[in-house]
C-alpha cells in the first residue's frame, strides 16, 4: 500500500502523492522532522495499517484515512479486526458522516452478531477539519494612537474584558509603551486577575521584549522603570511562564534590593475559554469543568495549543497522578505531536504517573506508534 512521497523539507508534511492519499506513514514520519528517535516506538518498523491511518488522520488526510481502513476491512485481517472497525467509526463520527456510519453499523451487526457503537449527535463546531484560526468574539485589538499613545486603551480594555468575561489580546501592533502606561496596564490586568476573568494573548514574547528594551534603556533607577518591571511581572504571572518569572525576580532582587511580587497560580481551562468565547464561568457547564479531577483536552491539539500543554504542565505541578480527560479531544495534529509527547514524558520523568483516558481510536493509535505507552497509560473510551 505504500507510495512515494515528494520532496520534504524538514519540519514539513508531505503530501500523498498516489490516486488514494496513502503512502509510507514511517517515511512520512522521519521526513518530518517531527519525531526523534525517543518517540519513535520499535513497532514503528511494520507499521501496521492502523497506524498508517491514524497518521493519515493526524496529518489532516481524513479521505486518505478513511480509504486506507475500508481497505484494509477487504482483507481476512482487517475484516476480522474490531479494532479496526473501531477506528473507522470514530473517523465517520469525527468527520460528521452519518450516512456511512449507519451503512457500516450495520455490516458491522452482521460481522460480530453485536450491537455497533451508537451515532452521537454533535454540534458542528466539533469536526477536526475546522480552521483552528477563527475568529473570536472576545479578541482585544492593542491598537496605538496616531501618536503611538496607548492610554485611550486602558479603560476599553477593561470594559470589553468584563463585558465578554474572557479577553485574548493581541499585541503584535505594539511597537512601544511608555512607563507610565505600563504601570496603569499592569493595574488593570491585576484587577481582571483578581475578578477571575480569563485572559490569553498573541504576540506576547515579542511585547515581553520590547518591556525589557525599555528597562535597558531607563538605565539603573526603579523610579525610570517601575511600570516596565510592574508589567513584565504581571503578564508572566498571567500567562504561567514561572521560569521566565523566576529569572525576572532575580534580576530584580539584585538590581534593586526588593523583593519582586509574589507569584499567583492562574489557571485557564481551554474547555470554556477555547470551545465557547464568552461562556458564563457560573454556569453549570463551567462549574462542571473546574470539579472535574482530571485535566480536559477538548478540539484540536495544534499549532496554537503551547499555552494549553503549558496549563497541563501547571496542573500537574501539584499532583502525584495526572489525569488527562481525552473525551472531547478530536485530533492531535501531526504537526505538534512531538511537542505533545515532550509534555507528558516531562510529567512521568518528574515521578509522576500520567493516565491519558477516554481516547479515540484515531487518536490512541497515533500515540501507540511512537511509544507513548512507555511515559503514559493510555485508556481507549469504552465500547459497549
Amino acid at each position: 500500500m505504500a507510495a512515494p512521497t515528494a520532496p520534504v523539507k524538514p519540519g514539513q508534511t508531505p503530501r500523498p502523492s498516489s490516486a488514494t492519499g496513502t503512502f509510507s506513514a514511517k517515511a512520512m514520519m522521519n521526513a518530518s522532522g517531527v519525531f526523534s528517535s525517543e518517540q519513535l516506538s520499535p513497532d514503528a518498523n511494520s507499521f501496521p495499517v492502523i497506524y498508517e491511518a491514524a497518521i493519515l488522520y493526524a496529518a489532516d488526510y481524513y479521505d486518505a484515512a478513511r480509504e486506507t481502513l475500508k481497505e484494509h476491512m477487504k482483507t481476512d485481517e482487517g475484516k476480522s479486526s474490531i479494532r479496526t472497525w473501531l477506528m473507522l467509526f470514530d473517523l465517520l463520527q469525527l468527520t460528521h458522516n452519518r450516512r456511512e456510519f449507519e451503512a457500516l453499523s450495520m455490516m458491522f451487526t452482521v460481522q460480530f452478531e453485536r450491537s455497533p457503537p451508537a451515532w452521537t449527535a454533535e454540534s458542528g463546531d466539533t469536526d477536526p477539519r475546522r480552521k483552528e484560526k477563527r475568529e473570536r468574539k472576545d479578541l482585544f485589538l492593542m491598537a496605538p494612537d496616531a501618536n503611538g499613545a496607548l492610554l485611550s486603551e486602558i479603560d476599553r480594555l477593561e470594559a470589553f474584558a468584563k463585558e465578554i468575561g474572557t479577553c485574548r489580546i493581541e499585541l503584535n501592533k505594539v511597537k512601544s509603551i511608555l512607563a507610565e502606561e505600563a504601570e496603569l496596564f499592569s493595574i488593570v490586568f491585576q484587577r481582571l486577575r483578581r475578578a477571575k476573568i480569563l485572559l490569553w494573548f498573541n504576540g506576547l514574547d515579542d511585547f515581553a521584549a520590547v518591556l525589557k528594551a525599555s528597562i535597558n534603556e531607563a538605565g539603573g533607577t526603579i523610579s525610570a522603570s517601575q511600570g516596565w518591571w510592574s508589567l513584565l511581572f504581571e503578564l508572566t504571572i498571567l500567562d504561567g511562564r514561572v521560569d521566565e518569572y523566576e529569572e525576572l525576580g532575580l534580576e530584580y532582587a539584585v538590581a534593586f534590593e526588593i523583593s519582586p511580587p509574589p507569584w499567583e497560580v492562574v489557571v485557564r481551562p481551554t474547555g470554556i475559554a477555547e470551545s465557547a468565547p464568552g461562556a458564563d464561568r457560573n454556569s453549570p457547564a463551567a462549574a462542571a469543568l473546574a470539579a472535574q479531577v482530571g485535566f480536559p483536552l477538548n478540539g484540536v491539539v495544534g499549532q496554537n495549543s503551547k499555552e494549553m500543554l503549558q496549563q497541563l504542565s501547571i496542573f500537574a505541578a501539584a499532583k502525584q497522578e495526572v489525569l488527562v480527560d481525552m473525551s472531547g479531544l478530536l485530533r492531535i495534529d501531526f504537526a505538534v505531536a512531538g511537542q505533545f509527547f515532550e509534555a507528558v514524558r516531562a510529567i512521568q520523568l518528574s515521578q509522576k504517573r500520567v493516565i491519558l483516558s477516554n481516547l479515540n481510536e484515531l487518536v490512541a493509535a497515533l500515540l501507540e506508534v511512537f511509544g507513548m505507552s512507555k511515559h503514559a497509560i493510555l485508556m481507549r473510551k469504552k465500547f459497549v
